[in-house]
């Protein structure tokens, strides 16, 4: 979700701005799902998700945090107040599991509702094998409808049918009152909804521990050490913890005290771990000397190594953040195994805009702007991808991903609308220091990255803190100034064999590794990028 009057950086703020763009419950759900299904053979499922800057990595973390965090051991229902679109077919037979329970626990029901629900079963039989109708226009149109409908007409149906049923069982109206008083979303937690959750996505209510390392900052290990214990020392208190540390406490230690509590405190059930910004350590040792460095790193990683030990109390962990570092070392066994999903088809539309939602979204907005700017509305959705769009997030894989979704950074677009439209480098305001240094260490000409064809897949490669060689290229790639393209070298009937090619994604990426690289000035962020169209020149001179 994203908002589209300004850019937020939590979760409450945009919901709090009332102000919502796009259903993507669905991938959401999905993601969910798979490290819920996911067998660690031994150890927790461990996973890692990396996007550019201004994707919304830690909205997603705290979206997940809200939809699957429990408060306390008793709290075994699944009890969130907005669920996905479910699927015709599946959605059928979960109600008509629904009916059959309203039918077994209520003798009052109306006889409406019995032939409802006996119609409702003969569509569950005729639909065991359904058949996918080939996709036109309407059914995509129908497809793209925001949940927030679907779920308030959900709702009023619920509303009135519980309604009914109760006044069936109550003769004076002050009874009935109190029951429409009291009617409300979070009160139906319906049967349909909460199996429809739990067994199509496989989505648990658990206990959530959250870490986040974007504040973490020190001039040395030792200070490295006590930023890392700060932060774990703030769980204890969120988790109503009693706990205290000692002189010569490490965050290996800490951190498996901290998991061993909550095992304590939850016993019948295991938790998920969240590490948002989790690169951000990596980066801060990487401005010490080298061996400082490597110091504060096994540290670090050591601290995380106890996550491999821990399947008695998580189930799962997901790392986010923007650079993908190497999580073991020679010094530290750190985290081996981790699963990254950020090249996963099924996730390839979760972070950023496609163009049909910064149509739809921002639509008001965009006839605005381009009748300002004498152009059609299709005109100016073209020079917003220029600047902005050309992120791909899986393969372009024209035999067995032939629609790969390319994706606008929603951060920029959000930029955009609330600045009168103006075309400038927003990226460029963000914080790429690690970048720099690794530009400062490394030569300058990437003529061996950008613009030929027959390249690895370097995005799949993990980085040290001190970036050498390619590495730069992966850095590169992950950071989004370069998106990749699969190209078709030999196509045959009997195989196929691609590589890659690399390109900025967009003008505006472009600029701002102009700015870093020092290529170009403060002053050059100011004006408009410039945009290869025909209205180009009349849009700068407004």
């Amino acid at each position: 979700m994203n908002s589209n009057s300004q850019v937020y950086s939590t979760l409450s703020d945009l919901v709090l701005s009332d102000q919502v763009y796009k259903d993507k419950a669905d991938m959401l759900f999905k993601l969910i799902s798979v490290m819920e299904d996911h067998d660690g053979l031994g150890s927790p499922g461990i996973f890692m998700m990396i996007r550019p800057r201004g994707f919304g990595l830690s909205l997603i973390s705290q979206s997940i945090q809200n939809l699957i965090k429990m408060d306390n051991e008793n709290d075994s229902e699944l009890g969130i107040n907005t669920t996905p679109k479910i699927i015709s077919t599946y959605q059928s037979k979960q109600n008509n599991l629904f009916n059959q329970n309203v039918a077994e626990e209520s003798s009052t029901a109306d006889t409406t509702l019995k032939e409802a629900s006996s119609n409702k079963a003969e569509e569950t039989k005729t639909e065991e094998v359904p058949e996918i109708p080939p996709e036109n226009s309407d059914d995509k149109a129908k497809e793209e409808t925001s949940i927030l409908d679907d779920i308030k007409n959900y709702i009023e149906d619920l509303v009135s049918e519980k309604k009914e049923q109760k006044a069936d069982d109550f003769s004076d109206q002050s009874s009935i009152d109190e029951i429409n008083k009291n009617a409300s979303s979070q009160d139906l937690l319906v049967a349909d909804e909460i199996d429809a959750i739990k067994t199509f996505y496989n989505v648990k209510k658990r206990p959530v521990l959250s870490l986040d390392f974007k504040h973490l900052k020190a001039k040395n290990p030792k200070e490295f050490s006590e930023g890392l214990l700060d932060i774990l020392q703030e769980q204890f208190w969120i988790n109503h913890i009693e706990s205290h540390i000692d002189p010569y406490q490490t965050p290996k230690a800490y951190f498996d005290k901290l998991l061993h509590e909550l095992n304590k405190k939850y016993p019948s059930i295991k938790i998920s771990i969240l590490i948002d910004n989790y690169d951000v350590p990596f980066m801060v040792a990487s401005e010490f000397e080298h061996e400082q460095c490597e110091e504060s790193v096994c540290d670090y990683l050591d601290m995380l190594n106890v996550i491999k030990y821990s399947n008695r109390t998580v189930k799962w962990c997901l790392l986010s953040g923007h650079i993908n570092f190497s999580l073991a070392s020679e010094t530290s066994e750190g985290l081996p195994l981790v699963y990254d999903l950020s090249s996963e088809p099924m996730f390839a539309a979760l972070f950023g805009f496609t163009r049909e939602d910064v149509k739809e979204v921002y639509e008001k907005e965009i006839e605005k702007f381009s009748e300002n700017m004498r152009i059609s509305s299709d005109e100016y959705l073209d020079m917003l991808e220029q600047c902005y769009g050309g992120f791909l997030f899986a393969d372009n894989d024209e035999l067995y991903n032939p629609n790969c979704p390319k994706m606008l950074c929603p951060a920029c677009i959000a930029h955009c609308m609330t600045n009168n439209g103006k075309l400038l480098p927003y990226s460029a305001s963000g914080k790429y220091d690690f970048l720099k240094n690794a530009l400062i260490n490394n030569p300058r000409n990437l003529s061996w990255l950008y613009g030929k064809d027959g390249q690895d897949p370097l995005f799949s490669d993990s980085i040290e803190t001190d970036v050498k060689g390619k590495q730069l290229g992966s850095l590169l790639i992950q950071l989004g100034f370069a998106t990749r393209t699969k190209v078709i070298i030999n196509h045959s009937d009997s195989y196929v064999t691609w590589r890659y090619r690399f390109e900025f994604p967009n003008l505006d990426m472009k600029k701002t590794f102009d700015f870093i690289s020092g290529e170009c000035s403060e002053q050059d962020l100011i004006k408009p990028l410039e945009v290869k169209t025909e209205t180009t020149h009349d849009y700068e001179e407004e």
